[in-house]
């Protein structure tokens, strides 16, 4: 069987031969790493008998890969340290000026 959708109260999974689909109460089945295994074996009316729905594997993406917000390249962000280096360095010698002055 395979993995088709997780409702509140039960899991729909479709047969692996035939397509057709089934539900299962909750309370019928286990979660595991693979996918789900019913408490009893699920026959399809093909002939099919399945004690597991196997889940089927996912690719997850990052919000950084998905939100608009530009790139920025290497070169930008050492600009940028650059920047944000000498404004502390500013600060650094003008309240060094102020305090011996």
């Amino acid at each position: 069987m395979k993995f088709i959708h997780d409702y509140r109260h039960f899991i729909e999974v479709g047969c692996s031969s035939c397509g057709r689909k089934h539900t299962i109460p909750k309370g019928s089945y286990n979660l595991t790493m693979q996918g789900y295994t019913f408490h009893s074996p699920l026959s399809c009316s093909c002939g099919h008998t399945a004690s597991t729905a196997g889940k089927e594997k996912r690719t997850w993406t990052s919000k950084a890969e998905n939100s608009a917000i530009p790139k920025r390249n290497k070169a930008t962000t050492v600009k940028m340290l650059l920047v944000i280096g000498f404004v502390i360095v500013f600060f650094a010698t003008e309240m060094t000026y102020m305090f011996h002055s």
